[in-house]
């Protein structure tokens, strides 16, 4: 697929995720991912979709596909959290907010 219409899926997720339709942005995003597997960019829409969806067993799933393509950021934390919250482990929950809060906090490098 060529990457004007991969990123047009991508666009379009995004404005289905904007306007509260998680369930269609998980579908295009899930399509999106097949044809351009691990992108960070897509995995961490995909996880945001999913808990959006009461879907948050796979949003932790795919979060750690992110962390394993080398995506692990503050964002990152803040879905895991979210996820987490949603299955009632609360504990795990604070405490991947309190990396999101650290992680925000901290300056970049060379910042």
């Amino acid at each position: 697929m060529f990457r004007a219409e991969t990123t047009a899926l991508y666009l379009l997720a995004f404005v289905m995720l904007q306007h509260a339709r998680p369930q269609q942005a998980a579908t295009l995003l899930e399509a999106l991912d097949l044809l351009e597997p691990s992108q960070p960019r897509t995995l961490m829409a995909l996880a945001a979709a999913q808990v959006r969806c009461g879907r948050a067993r796979q949003a932790l799933a795919t979060l750690e596909r992110c962390r394993r393509a080398g995506a692990e950021t503050a964002p990152t934390e803040l879905l895991r959290s979210q996820a987490l919250g949603a299955l009632h482990r609360h504990a795990e929950a604070s405490a991947a907010l309190r990396v999101f809060l650290q992680q925000r906090s901290t300056p970049a490098p060379g910042a």
